[in-house]
């Protein structure tokens, strides 16, 4: 099983809601980690990648956008473990 799919079912055994109410849309599997973009009735649209950490064994969640054709950080969440990750990400985006 990749570490996306693992991501996105951890994320739905938590909450099974969580993907829908953040208008997830346009997921991407990357080599260490989901990425997907947001959008819909929420306060904050952008990307949300959630990387996982092989040395710590966490995740870290990065907000992005995509401004002038260049990927900019918002903010930045390191060391997040997997019971947290649905908190992070809707404190983040509504």
């Amino acid at each position: 099983m990749s570490i996306a799919q693992t991501i996105l079912s951890q994320i739905k055994a938590i909450d099974f809601w969580a993907m829908g109410a953040w208008g997830a849309k346009d997921l991407v599997a990357m080599n260490d980690g989901l990425k997907f973009k947001t959008s819909g009735m929420v306060k904050w649209k952008g990307y949300v990648y959630v990387k996982y950490d092989y040395g710590q064994d966490l995740y870290d969640v990065i907000f992005a956008r995509i401004r002038k054709m260049e990927w900019v950080e918002d903010y930045k969440i390191e060391g997040v473990y997997v019971e947290d990750l649905v908190r992070i990400i809707d404190s983040q985006v509504g």
